[in-house]
């Protein structure tokens, strides 16, 4: 009898059950909206979808991929792991969550990831194209290289063949050369110069290379030349030291050494050097920290302080000089990039001259265009204004050409 009672309060029961829970959205229409762009609408869906049923693993993969269109990744990751933590061999979890760990340059742990999802598709080209860049970005290039090569050849479209074309850029040997010219308002000759580089990869950690500087500067013809040396201590740290010299130069450095130490941590490059600088007059030390950001993969940030405390040959004849630098480079296209910069007092040390010692004050102003081509060649145009003390200004053009090799 009891039995009786219980199963008619159940069967009553029901319709009001089913009265109280709103319908669920249609699955087909939701993906519609969110292949449609309308991924507000899209998202609440599957977001229902999800709360009637947390095992509905597709519904939260939507979710996530969802979250990483609308420029929310910090919200996609726990999706994605939380997917993982029930089902470990979701494939479209990993590579979504390898996207993401990659955009903020945390390429160890994506690396993991993808080395667990390469046994489960060890011919996607998509899982090798993350495994290219993950592997590049922890400075393994070789094995970068690699994965990049295998993905476009088994889908060679354009994304693949630019990222490979990327990769080859960062791995392998290049030539730089530099050509500049500077006209001053006054009555001071032309300045001509040339600069060229050549940086050698010996391993995935260590490249050296060697300089060598022409320039005609107040009628005065230099030279100077030296080594030197990129070692890659972590997979984020990146330590440079060279060393020129130039003997019987009078107007360019006749010695000038450096050591310069690069630290990247997420979109966020911290830099700081060492430099000191010797001429006939003088005697520099140039200490400089320095911070590069990504706001978006289209747009970075720099800015640099330098301080340069000048010895002329006496306690008394010490001077202090301070500059700061302020740069842009924004990508208009994929292989064109706009540079433009600010600077008070020293501009740069690269081309640093007797007509810049002590306590320089100017203020520069420059634009350029880069240009990065199919044949591994780089094309960087600048074109610098300076307005000096005592009404003097100079422009400059410069002129730059890297080919990988």
């Amino acid at each position: 009898m009891l039995s009786f009672v219980l199963l008619m309060s159940l069967l009553a029961g029901q319709p009001g059950t089913a009265a109280q829970q709103p319908d669920l959205p249609d699955r087909a229409t939701a993906i519609e909206l969110a292949r449609g762009g309308q991924y507000v609408e899209a998202l609440d869906a599957f977001r229902r979808l999800a709360a009637a049923n947390p095992n509905d693993h597709e519904a939260r993969l939507w979710i996530a991929r969802l979250h990483v269109w609308m420029g929310h990744p910090d919200q996609a990751e726990p999706v994605y792991r939380s997917v993982l933590l029930e089902n470990p061999n979701n494939l479209e979890a990993m590579l979504g969550l390898a996207e993401i760990l990659i955009a903020r340059h945390a390429a160890r742990e994506a690396r993991d990831v993808l080395e667990r999802a390469e046994p489960l598709a060890p011919d996607d080209a998509e899982v090798l194209a993350l495994l290219g860049q993950a592997h590049r970005e922890a400075g393994e290039t070789t094995r970068a290289l690699a994965y990049m090569e295998r993905a476009v050849a088994i889908q060679p479209n354009e994304d693949h063949r630019r990222l490979l074309e990327q990769t080859r850029m960062f791995h392998r040997h290049r030539i730089e050369a530099t050509g500049l010219f500077e006209d001053f308002n006054r009555s001071i000759a032309d300045t001509l110069g040339t600069d060229v580089t050549a940086n050698i990869r010996l391993n995935d950690r260590l490249r050296v290379f060697g300089r060598g500087q022409v320039q005609r500067k107040f009628g005065t013809r230099e030279e100077r030349g030296g080594l030197g040396l990129e070692w890659r201590w972590t997979a984020a740290t990146t330590i440079v030291a060279h060393a020129l010299v130039g003997p019987g130069d009078r107007v360019l450095p006749r010695h000038d050494r450096l050591l310069q130490i690069d630290h990247t941590r997420g979109p966020i490059e911290w830099t700081a050097w060492y430099r000191y600088i010797e001429f006939p007059i003088a005697r520099v030390s140039v200490l400089s920290p320095g911070v590069t950001g990504w706001v978006c993969d289209r747009l970075n940030l720099g800015f640099r302080y330098h301080l340069a405390v000048t010895d002329f040959g006496g306690g008394s004849s010490i001077q202090e000089s301070h500059s700061i630098l302020v740069n842009a480079g924004y990508r208009t296209y994929p292989r064109v990039w706009l540079n433009a910069g600010y600077a008070r007092g020293v501009e740069s040390f690269d081309t640093f001259s007797t007509d810049r010692l002590g306590e320089f004050r100017a203020n520069t102003v420059s634009g350029g265009l880069r240009i990065d081509l199919p044949t591994l060649t780089s094309i960087l145009g600048v074109y610098e204004f300076q307005w000096r003390e005592q009404d003097v200004n100079m422009s400059r053009i410069t002129i730059s050409f890297a080919q990988r090799f």
